[in-house]
C-alpha cells in the first residue's frame, strides 16, 4: 500500500515535469516564447454527514476508511460516531461513543485503534481526563487508564512507532499548558515528555510524518494568534522550532498529512477570521506554499479532516453567524490546474481538459 501511494505521488510530479519540458522544447522549436504550468490542490464535494451540522468533534482515519463524530451542534452535544466509505461515498453510523457527550478531544490512531483523549461538555464547566479506545475490527469501546496530566480540552494528539503523543490544551480559556505526554499501548501507562518547544496554547493541529511530530499554529495565554510550526524527534525527546506560516497565523484549523506535505488551513485567523485559505507545508525542504482555497464556506473547528491513500478529506465546522455545517469535501493534491492557451505567429498549442487530475490531450495546429 506505502509503495502504491509513493509511486503515484511520483508518477504525478513526473507527468507535470514531463509536460513541463515537451511544452517548453515545442516552443523552443517553433518560437520563443515560454509556457507556464501550475498545479495545486482539487476540491470536490462529497456526500454530506447524515446528521445535522457540528464542530469540535473528532476525526481519523484506518484503512479505507475515515471516522467523524463527538461534537456540538446548534442545540446539544453529540457522542454518535459515523464511518465515510470513499469508494461508495456513504457515511454509516458506529457504536455511539459510551462516555459523556463531549467536544474537542485529542485523537490519535495505532493500528486498527483509536484513542479519544480529554475534552469537555457543552457547559464548558467539566473537563476530562479519560481515555478511551474504539476498535473499529469490533466496533467497540473500551476505557483505558487516565491522561495523568490536568483535564482539559483542545490538545493536540499524534501517533509515532507504536505510541500515543499528547499535549498542549487548554481550561476554561484561563488555564494553558504545553506539557507533553506519551502513551504506552502495551502497559497502558503515560510518561511524561520533553514539554513542547512553544508557548503554552490550545487549538493547535498535530500530525506526524515517519518517525517525527508536527504541531502547527493555536492560541495562547493573551490570546495571540500562533504560526509557528515545530517537529517533535522521539529519538532525541526534543522539539525543534521550523520556518513560519507566512500568513498571520491561525487556530482552530484542520488538516491532513499526503506523502510527506501537511495541508492545513480554515480556522479564525487575525486578519481574516473564519478562513477558507489552504496551506502545503513540505517537510523535506520546510516551505509554505498557498494551496487551492477550501471549497466550502469560510469557518473554523472543522472536527472533520483525515486523508485516505493519496486524498485528503475536510468538512462540518462553524462560522461566525453562527451556521453549524455537515458539508463534506474531497481535497487531491498536484492537480493539473491552469495551463495557459498558447498561441504564436507559426504556431497554436492546446490542452485539454483543463483543470485535469487525469488524462489530458495536448493539441498542435501551425497558423497559416
Amino acid at each position: 500500500m506505502l509503495f502504491n501511494l509513493i509511486c503515484k505521488a511520483y508518477i504525478r510530479l513526473y507527468i507535470l515535469t514531463a509536460l513541463k519540458k515537451l511544452l517548453s522544447i515545442l516552443f523552443i522549436v517553433y518560437s520563443s516564447s515560454s509556457i507556464d504550468i501550475n498545479a495545486q490542490g482539487l476540491w470536490t464535494k462529497k456526500a454530506s454527514l447524515p446528521m445535522a451540522g457540528r464542530y469540535d468533534g473528532i476525526s481519523f482515519s484506518v484503512g479505507n476508511f475515515g471516522y467523524v463524530g463527538l461534537g456540538i451542534g446548534s442545540v446539544y452535544s453529540y457522542h454518535d460516531l459515523w464511518q465515510f466509505n470513499p469508494s461508495i461515498n456513504s457515511w454509516t453510523r458506529k457504536a455511539d461513543f459510551p462516555g459523556s457527550a463531549r467536544i474537542s478531544p485529542a485523537t490519535f490512531v495505532i493500528g486498527h485503534k483509536a484513542y479519544v483523549v480529554t475534552g469537555e461538555d457543552s457547559t464548558g464547566n467539566n473537563f476530562y481526563t479519560e481515555c478511551w479506545v474504539y476498535d473499529v475490527n469490533t466496533n467497540i469501546w473500551i476505557q483505558k487508564n487516565n491522561f495523568p496530566g490536568a483535564a482539559r480540552t483542545w490538545a493536540f494528539g499524534f501517533s509515532i512507532g507504536g505510541k500515543g503523543f499528547l499535549g498542549t490544551g487548554n481550561r476554561n480559556g484561563i488555564d494553558y499548558y504545553k506539557d507533553f505526554w506519551e502513551y504506552d499501548t502495551a502497559s497502558d501507562t503515560w510518561t511524561r515528555k520533553t514539554d513542547f518547544g512553544g508557548s503554552a496554547r490550545g487549538g493547535t493541529c498535530g500530525f506526524c510524518i515517519g518517525n517525527k511530530g508536527y504541531v502547527c499554529f493555536g492560541n495562547d495565554t493573551i490570546n495571540a494568534i500562533e504560526r509557528d510550526i515545530w517537529v517533535y524527534d522521539t529519538g532525541s525527546n526534543s522539539w525543534t522550532r521550523k520556518t513560519n506560516n507566512p500568513d498571520s497565523g491561525y487556530y482552530g484549523a484542520n488538516g491532513f498529512v499526503i506523502n510527506n506535505n501537511i495541508y492545513v488551513g480554515t480556522g479564525v485567523n487575525s486578519g481574516s477570521p473564519y478562513e477558507r485559505r489552504f496551506w502545503k507545508y513540505n517537510t523535506l525542504t520546510d516551505v509554505w506554499t498557498r494551496e487551492a482555497n477550501f471549497a466550502g464556506n469560510g469557518r473554523a473547528n472543522s472536527c472533520a479532516s483525515f486523508a485516505i491513500a493519496d486524498s485528503g478529506y475536510l468538512g462540518f465546522g462553524v462560522d461566525s453567524v453562527p451556521n453549524y455545517y455537515n458539508d463534506f469535501y474531497k481535497f487531491y493534491p498536484d492537480t493539473l490546474t491552469s495551463i495557459n492557451e498558447i498561441s504564436t505567429i507559426k504556431t497554436s498549442i492546446r490542452i485539454f481538459p483543463n483543470p485535469s487530475n487525469g488524462k489530458f490531450n495536448i493539441e498542435l495546429g501551425m497558423r497559416n
